[in-house]
């Protein structure tokens, strides 16, 4: 209940930031010389709620696939089949259902059980943004253990890399770095780049090399991309 309330409080923070910065670039002075323009704090208000709500940060996602992104390749990443479908359920409830494609990690949804598994811990994944891109940063989401019909979320990814592509099979790739995501911290973990590239790209490897324990499979619910497009 504790960590909930943590999580349930870092986000709300985060919320506040995006408000309070949003308004401070407002002119107050406008604001009570006009009371008109107290519909435009509103409006800063409802927006932001409204980003935050519809993917959490509140930052482009140049990786969704509702916005051009997708998958072009797992390259030899071997995608968890399970022996029986009830092994991914408990009491009727799914974990992570094996029928889930790589494609819906670029997708909106989180829900437990809409992730993509693979088998062990080292797989990767190549995305294909919808256009050239200045990465700054990625983000990696995973549910909390509260929401997990296991209570436990060992599948999570742990250790992983992220490469920029000039094509799908480049030899040469550009390291943006390598990161950890930690399974006990908030469900959407932003990791800014280690090496900046002066160069855009349209593709972007990530390459999990870890995760939180499973022996068996790895989910990986949602991957975000993020930075500034090349214009």
């Amino acid at each position: 209940m504790r960590d909930k309330l943590e999580t349930q409080l870092a986000e709300i923070s985060q919320i506040i930031l995006k408000i309070s910065q949003a308004i401070h670039q407002l002119d107050i002075s406008d604001i009570r010389a006009n009371q008109h323009n107290m519909e435009n704090v509103r409006n800063v208000i409802k927006n932001e709620l409204r980003t935050y709500d519809a993917d959490k940060t509140g930052r482009t996602d140049y990786a969704l696939e509702a916005s051009g992104g997708a998958i072009i390749s797992i390259r030899d990443t071997r995608p968890y089949v399970a022996s029986s479908t009830s092994l991914l359920t408990i009491f009727g409830i799914s974990i992570c259902n094996p029928q889930n494609t790589p494609q819906s990690i670029i997708q909106t949804s989180v829900l437990p059980g809409q992730c993509w598994a693979f088998e062990g811990s080292n797989g990767c994944v190549v995305i294909k943004l919808l256009g050239k891109v200045f990465v700054s940063s990625v983000s990696i989401e995973h549910i909390t253990m509260d929401m997990s019909p296991t209570g436990e979320t060992s599948t999570a990814p742990r250790d992983f890399s992220v490469w920029g592509l000039n094509n799908v099979d480049d030899p040469n790739g550009f390291l943006f770095g390598e990161f950890t995501y930690n399974n006990d911290g908030t469900p959407v973990q932003e990791f800014p780049v280690q090496n900046s590239s002066v160069l855009s790209y349209e593709i972007v490897e990530v390459k999990f090399h870890t995760n939180s324990g499973n022996p068996e499979y790895t989910c990986v619910y949602r991957i975000r991309v993020h930075g500034t497009l090349d214009q």
